[in-house]
């Protein structure tokens, strides 16, 4: 389960008995070394800890970490989750790529007015190498909905973003476009 913010004044009570807190910085270290180890249940279960610390940097990161991991073995689900905390922590190192990767989801459900504004948030982040690679990625569905205006602008803004493969990208797309 990934703890949004609201849950966390249930934490208290799921957590007593479970004797002390790890660090959340050594439980994210630990989950990242499970992970490179193959226990994904083990990782999950220590990126969570961090998650539920709720600490300000520590929490976003292991939320967004603990998405890649999830996504990488399959569970949408809870990759979904797990970036939606990273997402709403407004980090602006998380957040940016937490909703990125939202919108890459959704886009993979099918679901495309979600992937939209998941893009359309990551743009909206300012984030200097995440909005121009979701600037990109919002105008190739656009493309793929009919809408060769908006993406076109999409593209254009991308390739005036400054980000030296995004831009070129782009700007590819954009010359595709005028054809």
């Amino acid at each position: 389960m990934i703890w949004t913010r609201r849950d966390r004044s249930k934490q208290g009570s799921a957590a007593a008995g479970a004797g002390p807190a790890e660090d959340p910085s050594a439980a994210a270290s630990r989950a990242k070394m499970l992970a490179e180890h193959g226990d994904v249940e083990g990782a999950r279960s220590a990126y969570q800890q961090a998650i539920d610390s709720g600490h300000p940097d520590h929490a976003p990161a292991a939320a967004f970490r603990l998405g890649l991991l999830l996504g990488q073995h399959g569970d949408w689900a809870g990759a979904q989750a797990a970036y939606w905390y990273a997402a709403n922590s407004g980090h602006p190192e998380y957040a940016p790529p937490a909703a990125r990767n939202i919108g890459h989801l959704f886009k993979r459900q099918g679901r495309f007015r979600q992937a939209r504004e998941a893009y359309e948030l990551a743009i909206a982040s300012g984030h200097a190498d995440v909005a121009p690679w979701a600037m990109v990625h919002l105008g190739n569905l656009l493309v793929h909905y009919r809408n060769p205006e908006g993406a076109r602008a999409c593209y254009q803004a991308a390739a005036e973003s400054g980000h030296p493969e995004a831009a070129r990208q782009a700007a590819k797309r954009l010359d595709a476009l005028q054809m």
